[in-house]
C-alpha cells in the first residue's frame, strides 16, 4: 500500500475560496437583498401585477395623503421597489447561466482528470508487466484497489443462446 499524499491546499482551492468570497460579497452590493421568506409561496403574491397597475397605484398614493397614511407606503417607495425589480431582473438569468456553466466546467475538469488517471493506470499496468517494471507494481495494485474494479475476463463457457426462430408467417390470401 502506498503512503498517504500530502493534502496541501492547491492554487485552485485558494482561487475557489476567493471566488466564493466575491460571490458572497456581491450580496452586499445588491440593494434590498434579502433572504427573508425565501421559499415561502406567500412572499410571491403580487409578482404578476402589471406595471401599469403599479404606476396607477403610485400616482394615487402621490395624489392622496390619506392613501399614503393608511396604506403605509409612499409613491417614492413604491416606484423604487418596482424600479429595482425591473433593473435587477435581467441579472437572474446571468447568475443562473454562470452557475450552470461553472457546473459544466467542473464536470469537464473531472472528466479530463479521470481520463488522464485511467491512461496512467493503463500505462502503469503495461510497464509493470515487464521485467524492468517492478517498481510500478505497488502503484498498479493501489490504483486497482481504489478503482474498485475486479480484473475479470469474459469467458465463452456459457455462450449466449441463439434467439428462438419464429415460425414462418402464413401466406396471404389475395
Amino acid at each position: 500500500m502506498l503512503a498517504k499524499t500530502n493534502n496541501a491546499p492547491s492554487l485552485h482551492a485558494e482561487a475557489a475560496k476567493a471566488f466564493i468570497e466575491k460571490l458572497r460579497a456581491l450580496r452586499d452590493e445588491i440593494p434590498h437583498f434579502t433572504t427573508e421568506d425565501f421559499g415561502n409561496r406567500r412572499s410571491q403574491n403580487g409578482t404578476s401585477v402589471p406595471e401599469k397597475f403599479m404606476e396607477s397605484a403610485s400616482a394615487a398614493v402621490q395624489k392622496s395623503t390619506r392613501l399614503e397614511q393608511v396604506g403605509g407606503a409612499d409613491a417614492t417607495t413604491l416606484r423604487d421597489a418596482y424600479a429595482f425589480a425591473i433593473a435587477f431582473d435581467p441579472a437572474v438569468p446571468e447568475v443562473i447561466a454562470l452557475g450552470k456553466f461553472l457546473a459544466h466546467t467542473i464536470r469537464q475538469q473531472r472528466v479530463n482528470a479521470s481520463q488522464c488517471a485511467l491512461d496512467v493506470y493503463a500505462l502503469a499496468k503495461r510497464l509493470a508487466s515487464r521485467k524492468d517494471g517492478a517498481e510500478l507494481k505497488p502503484f498498479v495494485e493501489d490504483m486497482r484497489e481504489k478503482l474498485g474494479k475486479k480484473a475479470t475476463r469474459k469467458t465463452n463457457s456459457d455462450p449466449v443462446p441463439a434467439p428462438a426462430s419464429f415460425p414462418p408467417a402464413p401466406p396471404r390470401k389475395v
